[in-house]
């Protein structure tokens, strides 16, 4: 065993050691990456001040360096190939042959039925932890709790869970489905829409986004407190927002085209999907449902029930989706 003595300082300074340089050599195997040829050279020009100098110190000379390409030995059409057309490709057998490709990518699969049901779980659990945090702030508010005080509530126990990232799917808007909510599935409380990032405000009932410098709607909420109709299972006449003394004290005045509305307005443009949370009342149940994506297919200006100017909104589900059983009574 070998004890390495730290050295005395010298003018209140130790000297300054460099640490041994080690060489590794890595074992891949043959014909992986890119060869080097080390190729010895014939002679040493003269005056080349480093090469007589390794020379007198009987040191091994630099070596020029010959790169050689190599040919890694892929399954055949996997990974990117650049010819000079489709023709040339199809010639020389290079267009990607994708069934050997999978057959060969094993276990790196991921099932789409698992990320479904781990996303659903993540929703499922979101909910469950509101309901318990409700119960921890006071229960749930029955038929004589004060509607006010109620609503408070619900939205304190939604902050608290976010301020605990508790919340999913909220990391930034985005259109269309949202990861862990199906078409049909419920909701008590209003905050819980924004809990599972379906729809992020708790009021307003038109969620917006900005994509390539405008405002596009993400998700619209009928609650009920606007005139809005259904003139078929597939298409929904839906009114604007702004200047409805139901939803804000004063008087009624005329609807502006900007916020949700202008939101709305850009979305006809851009053709993109927006998420319709209904909701309903049945028996003695009552909540909000996911009814599934609409595309804005026109909007209009006429006078609403109020005597003032309101924007309508019609919007067409998109086929293809479940159908929507929920009724209301």
């Amino acid at each position: 065993m070998v004890t390495l003595k730290t050295p005395e300082k010298e003018n209140g300074f130790r000297p300054n050691f460099k640490r041994p340089r080690g060489y590794t050599v890595r074992d891949f195997p043959e014909g992986c990456g890119r060869f080097v040829a080390p190729v010895q050279p014939s002679e040493c020009e003269e005056g080349d001040e480093d090469m007589n100098t390794l020379a007198r110190n009987n040191c091994s000379l630099p070596s020029p360096r010959v790169d050689l390409d190599v040919v890694r030995d892929f399954p055949k059409g996997c990974g990117p190939t650049v010819v000079s057309s489709l023709k040339d490709a199809e010639e020389k057998s290079l267009v990607p042959d994708v069934k050997e490709c999978e057959q060969r990518v094993v276990g790196h699969k991921l099932s789409v039925a698992s990320v479904v049901d781990k996303a659903h779980n993540k929703v499922k659990k979101a909910l469950a932890a509101y309901q318990e945090t409700l119960s921890e702030m006071g229960g749930e508010c029955d038929a004589n709790f004060n509607r006010l005080k109620g609503w408070k509530l619900y939205v304190e126990a939604a902050m608290y869970l976010k301020k605990r990232h508790k919340w999913v799917n909220n990391t930034k808007k985005q259109t269309g489905d949202i990861p862990g909510v199906k078409v049909g599935d419920k909701f008590r409380y209003r905050p819980e829409l924004a809990i599972v990032g379906l729809h992020s405000h708790f009021q307003c009932g038109i969620d917006y986004m900005t994509q390539d410098g405008e405002m596009i709607a993400t998700s619209i909420v009928e609650s009920g407190r606007y005139a809005n109709e259904t003139e078929s299972p597939d298409v929904m006449i839906y009114t604007g927002q702004g200047g409805n003394p139901k939803v804000s004290k004063g008087e009624p005045i005329d609807q502006k085209p900007d916020r949700g509305n202008r939101a709305l307005m850009n979305s006809k443009a851009a053709g993109n999907p927006v998420r319709v949370i209904r909701s309903y009342k049945f028996r003695e149940e009552s909540g909000y449902v996911y009814d599934g994506l609409y595309i804005v297919d026109d909007f209009w200006r006429e006078r609403g029930v109020y005597g003032k100017f309101v924007f309508r909104f019609s919007l067409r589900r998109i086929s293809g989706q479940p159908k929507l059983t929920v009724c209301n009574s």
